[in-house]
């Protein structure tokens, strides 16, 4: 037989019935949880005391819902509590727009009552009330009574403002912005002062008192001062470019020019480029990129919105005049979230970024002195709007000669330390490197060749932890690489020499193809056979290919209609 039970002295007897919709983590370990409610409850029974708590419940239904006094008391409730609401931070403009969406009389009383300054049992008080009509009338009571005091909070700051003299509000508020106004201008200040009022009267449990509280602390940690004057030294510049990069002349003698132009005119705009000495230096990749908010960040108008990018580094740097790495600019992308490729014109444009808003600290904030790097394999793909906002400097491929000395000079110690041996413990001769060149690695850069280098060390390793008794005392005699050593490490090569005796046949041609990684010698073969006219073509061919082999049959067609 079981026996109800009187319900513990904290829980009331009528409560709400609601589903968690959002769970937040904040910064500072708290937790926000968003709710919906469902309908109110009374507890029947207690079938189990916990924990956790089990009870048998009756749903509670409205009472008195259509009439014509009903409806004017919601159009009463609207009316006052939108002159508390004007002119008072406590409410949002999402908590205006709730309010007068809501179309149930009874659920407007409910969420009125949630939002005003209501002692908790009062409250309880007003949960416990299906007749609506009462229910509305009690609600507006206490509107009435928040208008009473918004009236006399008014009359007192009134007071206090004609006591307190200019130079006193004006001491009041430099120490409320002594952490950051010093690094602001008066326009940016003036703002920050306005959310700092704001952010005093909020409720510290609040969802908005956490957001402006971090917008706040965006605002202080962003480097406001002017940078320091740079120190360029076109002399230790060109030092550190020929010991760090091989070759590229080109881009070498670039860069020195444009840091000459800089030191003789430092407010010269227009080069978005890098390759600079002493700057703080900040990277991220756009490849892929959908949404504009990345760049330009999110607008302020929920939990865990945050600024773009360029904020974001600007904040992890410390400093106005760092370079910007914006990687594979070439593979952005587009979406119903906006275009990226349109927010980067503000950023990269020189008569723009010295007022760049971001959406989520929507300042004015001057990034002119960041100088950008933008990397792409390609130009096909950049907006040409984009495209026109910077300057090209144009990376050609490595010759197997270049690609021999950086080897020398820089990937072969740095593969034999990441494969853990001794240094010079391995040897190259130059037909070997320049074997690997042709053979294994005939892309424009040097990435193939590191790969086949890694192979290499690789293999070498162990053959040393096989046969060598204690491979850790750098003992024996070096392993020497030459051309014939070459395939026993990487096997037969990717690569093969053009060869001349296929051309000679009838039906074959020389043909060159152009990539942006690089290029080769094609064997161009055709072959006839019997039909109506006409030729197919095979392969990947572009249009420039394929143009080329039609003025070849027209002219093999119009020749061969002369010899016969």
């Amino acid at each position: 037989m079981t026996t109800s039970r009187r319900p513990p002295e904290r829980l009331h007897q009528v409560g709400t019935a609601a589903k968690v919709v959002r769970k937040i983590n904040l910064p500072d370990g708290g937790l926000n949880v968003f709710i919906s409610t469902i309908t109110r409850f009374r507890i029947a029974k207690i079938m189990d005391p916990g924990p956790p708590l089990v009870a048998a419940t009756q749903h509670l239904d409205d009472r008195n819902l259509d009439s014509d006094e009903v409806h004017a008391l919601a159009r009463a409730l609207i009316s006052e509590m939108k002159q508390v609401s004007e002119g008072n931070p406590l409410f949002s403009e999402e908590m205006r727009l709730n309010m007068v969406n809501i179309d149930q009389p009874g659920k407007i009383a409910d969420f009125l009552a949630s939002i005003l300054n209501i002692e908790r049992q009062q409250q309880q008080h007003i949960l416990e009330q299906l007749d609506v009509r009462e229910r509305m009338e009690q609600v507006l009571v206490f509107i009435k009574k928040e208008q009473e005091l918004l009236k006399i909070q008014k009359r007192i700051q009134g007071e206090l403002a004609e006591k307190i003299s200019k130079s006193q509000r004006q001491y009041f508020l430099k120490e409320q912005l002594k952490a950051i106004k010093a690094e602001l201008g008066m326009a940016v200040a003036e703002r920050v002062s306005d959310e700092l009022e704001k952010f005093a009267l909020m409720d510290p449990s609040s969802a908005e008192f956490v957001v402006t509280r971090n917008y706040l602390e965006t605002i202080a940690t962003l480097p406001w001062a002017d940078p320091e004057p740079d120190r360029i030294d076109l002399k230790r510049a060109a030092a550190a470019l020929d010991a760090d990069h091989y070759g590229l002349d080109d881009v070498k003698e670039r860069t020195l020019e444009y840091l000459a132009v800089r030191k003789l005119n430092p407010s010269s705009r227009g080069s978005i480029l890098g390759l600079r000495l002493g700057r703080e230096f900040f990277r991220f990749s756009v490849g892929g990129m959908r949404d504009e908010a990345e760049i330009k960040g999110h607008r302020r108008t929920y939990v865990g919105a945050m600024p773009g990018k360029i904020i974001q580094g600007l904040r992890i740097v410390k400093t106005r005049n760092p370079v910007f790495m914006i990687d594979e600019i070439d593979k952005l992308g587009m979406s119903f979230q906006g275009d990226p490729s349109s927010a980067l014109l503000e950023v990269l444009d020189p008569e723009q970024n010295a007022a760049f808003r971001d959406h989520y600290l929507d300042l004015p904030f001057n990034i002119s002195e960041v100088l950008f790097i933008a990397t792409a394999n390609t130009l096909d793909t950049i907006p040409a709007p984009l495209l026109d906002r910077m300057e090209m400097i144009h990376l050609s491929g490595y010759i197997d000669t270049e690609k021999l000395e950086i080897a020398r000079r820089f990937i072969i110690p740095k593969s034999i330390a990441r494969a853990g041996l001794p240094r010079g413990s391995v040897r190259y001769r130059r037909n070997a490197l320049l074997t690997i060149a042709d053979g294994y690695a005939r892309d424009a850069g040097v990435r193939n060749f590191e790969k086949a280098l890694d192979k290499i060390h690789r293999k070498i390793a162990r053959t040393v932890v096989e046969t060598a008794p204690d491979p850790g005392d750098g003992a024996g005699a070096p392993f020497v690489i030459d051309r014939d050593q070459v395939g026993d490490y990487l096997g037969k090569p990717i690569f093969r020499d053009h060869d001349r005796r296929r051309t000679m046949r009838p039906g074959t041609a020389t043909g060159l193809a152009w990539t942006p990684l690089g290029g080769a010698v094609l064997t161009v073969e055709a072959l006839g056979t019997k039909g109506r006219g006409g030729f197919k073509l095979t392969g990947q061919l572009g249009d420039v290919m394929q143009e080329s082999a039609s003025i070849a049959y027209s002219w093999t067609r119009q020749a061969a209609r002369r010899s016969a």
